[in-house]
């Protein structure tokens, strides 16, 4: 297998992860007898730099903000689509990372299990829908993480409050203040789960499962245990099929399981890991040693490309 040289572009993870995931990424790639070079997504010259690059493929974890996501979209779609180079995550892990309209669509159309969702922009269906709703409910925004703009909503006249901000020309503030909720509503049945499940595929292989515990039901806080035993094996075969049906190089999926059936709430191609030191307690290492396997993920799989 050829030497590959591997395009990094820089994230600003180690404000948060106390490293930079690229930095991380080149490491495994040098251990495994690559090259890298790194690329600044925030410079004037990043995308004629990356036209005129040799690399192999490109590796980018961009960060959640909305804006530096955005950014994201703009720069993968041109590399993948518009340059025609190799990029994980590609356009079509991308375009609908941090929103859950466009997973649901998705969900729907490929008859993945998931709980009964409610989205629309239509006024006069969404005051319908008010009227026969039953409750409590769970309201999401399009985007967010870690159960931000997440709300339960346990009552008609909550919802009706609720849905007429949402509908209002200023619409509802999200967690970022520039990002509204404005013009839709995502509303979700409420499963009363003390625990969940956060399970990470990558190629055809679960590579990561536990359970997120707490009887905070947005399961997110200093009161989640995490747990990594007795993972269904049922759980970690759904996401590798919906990985596959997805065509998804890797994913994180958020899992419930919910009247003995299997439920995605969501899915990503970019994640993180919070809980760093029962992690380390149990892989050595504060991501799991995912980000290595990511790495051996792209080598390989370059590798195969590059031999046919």
């Amino acid at each position: 297998m050829k030497k590959l040289l591997i395009g990094l572009i820089k994230d600003e993870s180690a404000k948060y992860d106390g490293y930079n995931w690229h930095d991380e990424y080149a490491k495994h790639f040098v251990d495994l007898g690559d090259d890298v070079e790194f690329f600044n997504p925030k410079s004037s010259d990043c995308q004629e730099k990356i036209s005129k690059s040799k690399s192999d493929a490109f590796l980018w974890r961009a960060w959640h903000r909305p804006d530096d996501r955005d950014d994201a979209k703009n720069k993968i779609y041109f590399i993948d689509k518009i340059l025609n180079k190799r990029i994980f995550p590609d356009w079509n892990m991308y375009w609908s990372y941090d929103n859950k309209a466009a997973q649901l669509t998705l969900m729907e159309k490929l008859g993945i299990p998931h709980p009964k969702t409610f989205f629309s922009r239509d006024k006069d269906e969404i005051k319908k829908f008010v009227e026969n709703a039953s409750y409590p409910l769970i309201s999401k925004c399009s985007e967010g993480a870690c159960g931000d703009n997440v709300r339960k909503i346990d009552s008609k006249n909550e919802l009706e409050e609720h849905v007429d901000q949402i509908l209002s020309d200023n619409g509802l503030q999200t967690y970022f203040p520039w990002i509204r909720q404005k013009g839709y509503v995502y509303l979700q049945e409420y499963m009363p789960l003390e625990r969940d499940m956060r399970i990470i595929v990558l190629g055809d292989k679960s590579v990561y499962s536990c359970w997120f515990e707490s009887k905070n039901w947005k399961k997110f806080g200093s009161d989640v245990n995490i747990n990594f035993n007795d993972i269904p094996k049922k759980a970690e075969t759904l996401c590798e099929d919906v990985a596959k049906k997805i065509g998804f190089h890797w994913a994180a999926f958020d899992v419930a399981q919910y009247n003995n059936k299997y439920y995605i709430f969501e899915f990503s191609s970019v994640f993180g890991f919070s809980f760093k030191e029962p992690l380390m307690k149990k892989f050595g290492s504060p991501n799991a040693n995912v980000l290595q396997k990511q790495a051996e993920y792209i080598h390989n799989y370059l590798g195969r490309k590059n031999e046919k």
